[in-house]
């Protein structure tokens, strides 16, 4: 398992991803190598027997021998695709980071569109089995499948329904019940046992915090003491913050930075969840578009099976889910009257907060990395490649060719990571 992002005490989604399914991969009696982009004596969230190296650019090939199949999720991969072409190759898709990335083109340029493209081209050419996190993230990654050629007539003949192309797993949850609510002092100190807190989380320059902060005023004319909870990008080196910077700048301006708005450091991969645990209710707000489409706010998994009540913005998988169940609240996007009150009436009804919390809990409790692993686990106990996936390569003639860039890419992605 080929993991691209860092794997330390702060750990964020794509690293918390690969050591679950490392985990339950192992727990289903296979051997397991997780390599990763930093020193693995950093990784105290991985344990035996769990093998855990250094992912070795240059030798990543190597690296694999004496293993039955490979899984690969963004630039890392294009390095062991480079190497050797004898595995069956998984890609990992559900992070779709070509279009979280559109919205860093001011701040970085249209090289990253460039590669993360070519990223796709060339993994959606090679990889045997695909997975993804929603049924909207299906059909989008199955136009590009069709657009390489990988969805052709004797593909579609062998496997109408192409479950053994591509397949669903969704962010799982971990094993057993969540855990108690946190005790507000050392984790929010200065912040009363009853104040309302609201959690958003860590912000990414696609959601919207800006309406959290418009919606602000009239939450505290109706509850003065309410907190607004941000957390700090984990990697701040790798990823542009400009969202996070104006939500600073606008709260300090109201001066509500340190009382009503608070930004917390990200927590240590043991304590992820205690933020969360320590407060009354979640506002996940982002703005429309594909995104948003494509989303399956993996927060959101996490905050359901905490069994924290949410008010979210419509839009997306998650959001739909949250609708669906009764798990909280969803209004229109941009709507900071509409979230105002939804918050409000949330806030001022206990008893439907906690309807509405084990509403998402029971959603949840389907939810486990055991169960959602279900088409890897099944790929795993019989690795195969795809009979078809070179027949039609011509129509993807610049899969290979943008091999070298890649590299280079993820070479300046790892000094980062590193220090290097």
């Amino acid at each position: 398992m080929i993991c691209p992002e860092p794997v330390r005490r702060l750990t964020a989604g794509v690293g918390t991803r690969f050591v679950a399914l490392a985990e339950v991969l192992s727990r289903a009696g296979h051997d397991v190598t997780l390599a990763i982009p930093n020193d693995p004596g950093e990784a105290e969230a991985v344990q035996p027997p769990v093998e855990l190296v250094r992912a070795d650019p240059d030798t990543l090939g190597a690296q694999a021998d004496g293993h039955d199949w490979v899984l690969i999720h963004g630039h890392l991969g294009n390095h062991y695709l480079s190497q050797r072409d004898d595995l069956p190759v998984v890609v990992d898709l559900y992070d779709p980071f070509l279009v979280e990335n559109l919205h860093y083109h001011r701040e970085l340029g249209f090289e990253p569109y460039r590669t993360d493209h070519a990223t796709w081209k060339l993994q959606l050419a090679r990889g045997d089995f695909f997975l993804c996190s929603s049924a909207q993230q299906r059909f989008f990654y199955l136009g590009w499948l069709g657009a390489l050629g990988r969805i052709n007539p004797l593909v579609l003949e062998d496997d109408p329904m192409l479950t053994h192309l591509i397949a669903e797993l969704p962010f799982g949850t971990p094993r057993g019940g969540p855990p108690p609510r946190s005790r507000r002092p050392g984790v929010l100190d200065g912040v009363s046992a009853e104040a309302p807190v609201l959690y958003f989380g860590g912000i990414y320059d696609w959601y919207d915090p800006e309406v959290v902060l418009r919606a602000l005023p009239s939450i505290i004319e109706r509850e003065p003491d309410a907190v607004v909870v941000f957390v700090d990008h984990p990697h701040p080196e790798d990823t542009p913050r400009s969202a996070a910077v104006v939500t600073r700048r606008v709260a300090e301006e109201q001066g509500w930075l340190g009382t009503s708005v608070r930004f917390e450091s990200w927590r240590p991969y043991d304590r992820r969840f205690e933020l969360a645990l320590a407060a009354d209710l979640a506002v996940v707000t982002h703005r429309p578009g594909l995104e948003t489409d494509l989303s399956l706010r993996t927060r959101m998994v996490d905050l359901l099976w905490l069994g924290l009540p949410v008010v979210a913005t419509r839009g997306g998988a998650m959001s739909e889910i949250v609708e669906t169940v009764g798990a909280g609240r969803t209004v229109a996007p941009g709507d900071s009257g509409a979230l105002a009150a939804a918050v409000c009436a949330m806030l001022a009804d206990p008893e439907a907060c906690e309807r509405a919390g084990e509403a998402g809990r029971g959603w949840a409790q389907g939810r486990s990395w055991e169960k959602v692993a279900g088409p890897l686990l099944a790929f795993a106990a019989a690795p195969r490649r795809e009979a078809h996936r070179n027949r039609f390569a011509d129509l993807a003639p610049a899969a290979s060719s943008a091999e070298e860039p890649l590299i280079r890419r993820a070479r300046r992605a790892l000094k980062r990571w590193t220090g290097q």
